[in-house]
């Protein structure tokens, strides 16, 4: 995680990190489930979590409002302009995805119990032809 820039890295697997974080500005939640509503316990006033799992973490803005803290779900649209700069970035060498595991398309099964292990440190990329 550091490669990717962070600060401080707390393994969520092996300490409670609403004990081990606090005073944060932004959490973006990749997971989703009960991290959301955990994640607000870490915020500051006027913090907010993003949730990138599913539009059905919305309900998280209503947690979160009461206790002067804000919740959104964000997903991002694939466009061209986009598509292009992301692609600049990876000729590069600025942009460096992490590849947890690749496999055939025949493991594709493989591949969905791993991507909802919640464990993954990386993408799961499957191999068609």
């Amino acid at each position: 995680m550091r490669e990717l820039g962070a600060d401080e890295v707390i393994d969520y697997t092996q300490v409670d990190f609403t004990a081990a974080a606090g005073d944060i500005d932004v959490v973006i939640d990749t997971i989703g489930g009960e991290y959301g509503p955990r994640s607000l316990r870490t915020l500051r006033p006027g913090g907010i979590v993003v949730s990138l799992a599913s539009p059905a973490e919305g309900y998280l803005a209503a947690e979160a409002r009461p206790l002067g803290l804000r919740a959104a779900f964000m997903i991002v649209e694939a466009d061209q302009a986009g598509m292009r700069e992301i692609a600049s970035l990876a000729a590069s060498g600025r942009l460096r995805p992490r590849i947890e595991a690749t496999l055939p398309l025949e493991r594709a099964g493989k591949a969905h119990e791993l991507a909802e292990s919640g464990r993954t440190r990386g993408k799961i990329v499957l191999i068609v032809g």
